[in-house]
C-alpha cells in the first residue's frame, strides 16, 4: 500500500466521527450553547472535506496540481541543447538585463526630476502678495498679520503634501528594488 492511500485511509477514518458528532448534533437541533454550536459546524465542515480528501487520494495516483519533489522520472524546467536557441548567450542576457537597469535608472531619475520641479514650482508660484501699504493703525496691522499667518500655514501645508508624495515615491521605488546611496542617487540592486 502506497504512502498516498495510507494518509486517504486515515482522513477517512479522521472523517467518520467528525461527521457523526457534526450530523446528530445538527438534526438534534436543541443547541442552546454557543461553542457546542459551534463544535457542530466545525465537525460537519471539517468531516465533509477530510472525507472528500480521502476519497480523492484513494482515487488518485498523483496530487492534483503540485509538483512531487521526489519525482524525478520528469524533467521539469530543463532546456536540452537541441531547444535552445543560438543567439541565447549569457553576454547577451547580461546586456540585456543591463540594458533594462539603465532604462529603468533613467525612469526614476525622470520622475525623481518631474516631482521634484513640481514640488519646486508649487513652492515658488508667485501668489498675489497686497504690497504692505503704510499701515498706521493697529487694525491694520493685525489684518496684514493675519494674513501673512494664513500664507504661512499654506506653504507649511504644500511642503508637508511634498515631503509626504516623495516618501511614498520612495516607498513605491524601494518595493520595486531600487536603492538610494548616500548622494541621493538610486540603483536597482
Amino acid at each position: 500500500m502506497t504512502k498516498r492511500r495510507k494518509q486517504g485511509l486515515i482522513l477517512l477514518a479522521l472523517s467518520v466521527p467528525m461527521m457523526w458528532f457534526g450530523f446528530t448534533n445538527f438534526m438534534s437541533g436543541t443547541t442552546s450553547n454557543t461553542a457546542l454550536a459551534v463544535g457542530t459546524a466545525i465537525g460537519c465542515t471539517f468531516g465533509l472535506f477530510f472525507a472528500i480528501s480521502g476519497l480523492v487520494m484513494l482515487a488518485t495516483k498523483n496530487s492534483l496540481g503540485i509538483w512531487n519533489p521526489e519525482d524525478k522520472n520528469k524533467d521539469r524546467g530543463v532546456v536540452l541543447a537541441s531547444q535552445a536557441n543560438v543567439g541565447d548567450s549569457l553576454v547577451e542576457k547580461l546586456s540585456t538585463a543591463d540594458k533594462i537597469r539603465q532604462r529603468n535608472q533613467a525612469a526614476v531619475d525622470n520622475l525623481v526630476t518631474k516631482t521634484t520641479d513640481n514640488a519646486i514650482k508649487t513652492l515658488t508660484k508667485k501668489q498675489k502678495v497686497k504690497p504692505m501699504a503704510k499701515a498706521n493703525t493697529s487694525v491694520e496691522l493685525m489684518k496684514r498679520e493675519k494674513e501673512l499667518e494664513t500664507r504661512r500655514k499654506e506653504l507649511e501645508a504644500m511642503l508637508a503634501e511634498v515631503s509626504k508624495e516623495e516618501q511614498t515615491v520612495e516607498k513605491e521605488l524601494k518595493s520595486k528594488g531600487w536603492v538610494q546611496q548616500k548622494d541621493g542617487s538610486w540603483s536597482y540592486e
